[in-house]
This record gives structure tokens, C-alpha cells and sequence, in this order.
């Protein structure tokens, strides 16, 4: 019996995207320049991106899978190194962030370094996913 292989889906493409940039529309918030125009640290804010974050991760990773799987043609290289490194970083720091999450200002900065690195992980998923 010969499995049938789901065929490509051009929403998986636009799904995936849309969600690489919800993503990175919600660590903008947590960002650097974003914090000091507030004026520092928000406690209620960081939860909610995280949450937001949160919320993003199983729909980007469902159109990921579609993306990657079930096309007939090979995918750049880097493209999928970046979108597995999205989709690996991702994990990983929202669930450090639960698990030792900040609660003054003084233990933000690492947090913080991790949502940063993650948003450069998106823009450059987002860069090369616009560029193919």
C-alpha cells in the first residue's frame, strides 16, 4: 500500500508568513528602542507578548510542516535552516522565559537578549522567505 503524500498548499506559504510577522510584530514591542520609549521594563506587557508569541507558535509550526513537507521541489538551504532556527529557537526561549521568567527589571536583560535574538531569527526568515 503506497501512502498518499499531501499536496503543497500555497496557504501553508502565506500562513507560515503571516505568522513570522505577527511574531516579530509582537517582540517589536519588547524590543530595546520600544522599552525606552516606554520608559523601561513592563511587566504586563512582556507576559503578553509572550502570550502572543505563544498563541503564534502551533499555527507557524502547522504551515511550517506543510510548507516543508509536502512540496514537490527541494527548498533553499538557508531558507529552511532559518525557519527550523525560528521554529527551535522559538520553543526554547518561550519555555525558558516560563520557567525562570523575570520579575524586576535588574533580571530582564537576558530575557530580553533571547526575545532579541529571536526577532533577528524572524527577520531573517522573513528576508530570505520574501527573497525566493
Amino acid at each position: 500500500m503506497r501512502l498518499k503524500r499531501p499536496h503543497h498548499s500555497p496557504d501553508d506559504f502565506h500562513q507560515m508568513r503571516d505568522c513570522l510577522l505577527a511574531i516579530e510584530d509582537a517582540l517589536r514591542q519588547v524590543s530595546p528602542g520600544a522599552l525606552r520609549q516606554r520608559g523601561g521594563w513592563d511587566q504586563a506587557l512582556f507576559v503578553a507578548v509572550l502570550e502572543r508569541v505563544e498563541d503564534l507558535t502551533p499555527p507557524f509550526q502547522a504551515a511550517l510542516t506543510g510548507y516543508l513537507c509536502c512540496h514537490d521541489g527541494a527548498r533553499p538551504r538557508e531558507q529552511v535552516a532559518a525557519l527550523l532556527d525560528v521554529d527551535r529557537l522559538s520553543a526554547a526561549y518561550l519555555y525558558w522565559t516560563r520557567l525562570f521568567p523575570p520579575r524586576q527589571p535588574d533580571e530582564s536583560m537576558f530575557v530580553l537578549s533571547l526575545l532579541h535574538d529571536l526577532g533577528e531569527r524572524v527577520y531573517t526568515a522573513l528576508r530570505l522567505l520574501d527573497g525566493a
